[in-house]
């Protein structure tokens, strides 16, 4: 009836989960050392190395692909937006409306 985890996978998961915290924690000091060098390419490199690996590692964490990750990610950022500032909002869709309706007016 229970599908109970194997204590080996479980293992591997924590291993897999203890290797992207350290892969991260890596990464981090390198945006870190380099942030105080000159090299503005070396930091821009290191930044986005950076942000790869914690989008992936995000992904991995909540079971999700890295383009369903960033779905969600979107899709919470929209939500967010909308809350803080409704007629923004309002004022977005009604505009995109108007465009849509001049488009296919002129169509016919």
């Amino acid at each position: 009836m229970f599908n109970r985890p194997n204590r080996n996978d479980i293992n591997d998961d924590a291993q897999d989960i203890r290797n992207d915290v350290s892969q991260l924690a890596d990464t981090l000091e390198e945006v870190l050392k380099s942030w105080g060098s000159d090299a503005k390419d070396e930091a821009d490199a290191a930044k986005r190395k950076a942000q790869s690996l914690l989008r992936e590692t995000r992904a991995r964490m909540n079971g999700r692909s890295r383009a369903s990750q960033a779905a969600c990610d979107a899709i919470s950022c929209a939500n967010t937006f909308v809350r803080e500032k409704p007629m923004y909002a309002l004022g977005t869709v009604a505009a995109v409306g108007i465009f849509v309706g001049a488009l296919l007016s002129l169509r016919k």
